[in-house]
């Protein structure tokens, strides 16, 4: 907001409506040249007004897309996918995400007790959890990777922007200094494929090398260190009509 404001851009400031994605008070744009900042479940106001680009929406591209393209630089290249009711442990701890960028959970690390408690309460109990999880939601389940670094990158028609370290082992720790290897493994990767004129992907540094942890809508994705006036006036320079 400092700097849309900073740089007199245009904007409009709405609640949201969880799930939904309807708008309060409702948007009174008079054209269709729009981006949506915040929170993901905006995808179906942009859609409906024909916003564009409105959303940079990556639900079609799931594990499996992405996995085709990158392969075994993808850090749960060896995950097995199932549905939510269906998923077995091998292990006593195992990380588990959704397939693709739903917003159901946020993926982690389960314990075998943790995660069949939740699988009962879900596809037996039918409890809400308040989110949209089903039985038959796909889900990727995988033995954890020992994971060094982490960083995120925002990509806009093919050129890194902005990036930002986000933990290193356990800890959160927020730093715009990212190492020169992470920029150019992530340069490497946008030329093999690119899911969206703009994105943001995460990459870390594990006991098998750098990897690919996942690419997020970079509509709805944490800043972190990144340095937000570069990405607002990156987007503005990209899409503005």
């Amino acid at each position: 907001m400092q700097t849309i404001d900073r740089f007199g851009i245009s904007h409009s400031v709405h609640k949201v409506v969880p799930f939904v994605g309807e708008l309060e008070p409702p948007a009174t744009i008079g054209h269709d040249n729009v981006i949506c900042i915040g929170s993901y479940s905006m995808r179906h106001a942009a859609k409906r007004h024909g916003w564009t680009p409105g959303v940079f929406d990556l639900f079609e591209q799931d594990f499996g897309q992405q996995l085709k393209h990158w392969g075994e630089h993808m850090l749960n290249a060896s995950s097995v996918i199932s549905s939510f009711a269906d998923a077995v442990f091998t292990d006593d701890f195992m990380f588990v995400r959704p397939c693709n960028d739903s917003k159901y959970f946020a993926g982690r690390v389960f314990s075998r007790e943790e995660f069949e408690t939740w699988q009962i309460q879900v596809c037996d109990l039918q409890l809400e959890d308040g989110s949209s999880l089903t039985p038959q939601t796909l889900i990727q389940v995988v033995k954890p990777i020992l994971i060094y670094c982490e960083a995120r990158f925002w990509v806009v028609k093919g050129c890194i922007i902005t990036k930002s370290i986000y933990k290193r082992g356990d800890r959160v720790i927020y730093s715009s200094e990212v190492d020169d290897s992470f920029t150019q493994y992530v340069e490497e990767r946008i030329e093999e494929w690119q899911p969206h004129e703009a994105f943001v992907i995460d990459v870390c540094d594990t006991e098998l090398g750098l990897k690919i942890v996942e690419i997020n809508t970079l509509n709805s994705s944490g800043f972190y260190a990144g340095d937000v006036q570069k990405l607002v006036l990156a987007l503005e320079e990209a899409f503005s009509v």
